[in-house]
């Protein structure tokens, strides 16, 4: 058995701990251990190659600004696909409406990028810093409170004495279980459907969010001519879809999404996962906080769960490293006060819009394609809308 002092133990080594602990280190020399359950790969040791079933990840504007501040986006920017344009839509309806990277006076809105590359530079970055531990695989199994923090039992023998620990290991997180914090998981009875599909055409970085009968329609642009789709809707439904010959699927895909991309030619592999949300009771403690999806998740529509939890964890940091005494509540309870209307917003907007657009009848489904159209005709509520999706506004 080993024992080991650090200021702040991580547990979860994935996007969002990795993330954390860049953004701890930026602003103060401390101390960070970071803790996988899972193996993590060597990863410069391979050169990249983009797959055309890889998962990925939707990264707005703010979150690249927050991504330049740890000098990592210009390793990013070379395997991400900008988006210069969305676009959203309801199938059989009039009125669009769109919001440009050109209007915003920004390169781009955002850009999408590859899990897997997205995980590679962080993690590189977390490699390269001396002042950063990575342990995995490993992980916690107990938690003994001290008078200044925490002692962290691995499942190695190893123990490590922290002043503030962070429990980043996911919507199932046992961190937070062994904090004593509780969480309350409601179950929309949807699942999200996600593939990606070959093009035949350029998407000239436009990304799509279209209304269909059952949920919404995503598709995103991505590197070498493809875009990433994500279907969202009743599970029996995403079930059949699921079931479907890939030449079916596709058909289905190009029915409901229309010709804005023109002849879709090929549909890699279809993953699907049940759209469970999770909220925690509470995000900090005396000498802990819970960030990530072990604290909050979303509705996948807009793609907003990772660029909310790194608005979290950039300020986050702030509190923590700006804290005469690191870990202690005050802090802790200034940032959970701060973010906690940006995610409630979000969180509310994410579960309302998909229910919203289903309605197709009566005065709410004309007062929706009115307010589509009125959306599009001014520039002004288009603008706080975007500067908001993109993580620049608070309001």
């Amino acid at each position: 058995m080993s024992d080991c002092s650090t200021d702040i133990v991580i547990i979860g080594g994935g996007l969002a701990g990795a993330a954390l602990a860049l953004l701890l280190r930026k602003r103060r020399a401390v101390s960070v251990t970071l803790v996988e359950a899972v193996p993590l790969p060597i990863s410069n040791e391979v050169p990249f190659t983009p797959s055309f079933d890889a998962r990925s990840t939707a990264l707005s504007a703010g979150t690249l600004a927050i991504f330049s501040q740890l000098g990592i986006v210009d390793a990013l920017l070379p395997y991400a696909a900008d988006i210069d344009v969305v676009h959203v839509s309801r199938r059989g309806r009039p009125g669009f409406a769109e919001i440009s990277a050109s209007e915003e006076n920004l390169s781009r809105l955002g850009a999408v990028v590859e899990n897997r590359w997205l995980g590679r530079v962080l993690l590189n970055a977390v490699r390269a810093d001396s002042g950063i531990t990575v342990i995995a695989p490993d992980k916690a199994v107990a938690l003994t409170r001290l008078e200044a923090g925490y002692k962290v039992c691995l499942e190695s023998g190893t123990e490590l004495v922290c002043r503030l620990l962070v429990a980043a290991d996911g919507a199932e997180s046992k961190t937070r279980d062994m904090l004593g914090v509780g969480a309350e998981h409601h179950d929309t009875g949807h699942a999200a459907l996600i593939a990606n599909i070959g093009l035949s055409q350029p998407h000239k970085g436009r990304a799509y969010e279209r209304f269909v009968e059952d949920g919404p329609l995503a598709m995103l642009p991505m590197t070498d001519d493809r875009s990433a789709l994500i279907w969202t809707g009743p599970r029996a439904r995403i079930e059949h879809l699921l079931a479907l010959s890939a030449t079916d699927f596709l058909a289905q895909v190009q029915e409901q999404f229309g010709q804005r991309l023109g002849t879709l030619k090929s549909a890699g592999e279809r993953v699907t996962y049940p759209l469970i949300l999770t909220r925690t009771f509470a995000q900090a403690l005396p000498h802990a906080v819970i960030v990530g999806n072990a604290a909050h998740t979303l509705h996948p529509v807009a793609g907003q769960g990772f660029n909310l939890t790194l608005r979290d964890l950039h300020l986050l940091a702030d509190k923590v490293c700006a804290a005469p005494n690191i870990g202690e509540l005050a802090p802790l309870k200034a940032y959970v006060d701060a973010r906690v209307s940006d995610q409630a917003l979000i969180s509310r907007v994410s579960h309302w819009l998909p229910s919203f657009f289903r309605i197709q009848t009566g005065a709410v489904s004309h007062l929706r394609q009115l307010g589509l159209i009125a959306f599009d005709m001014l520039p002004a509520v288009r603008s706080r809308f975007a500067r908001k999706a993109m993580g620049f506004a608070n309001d």
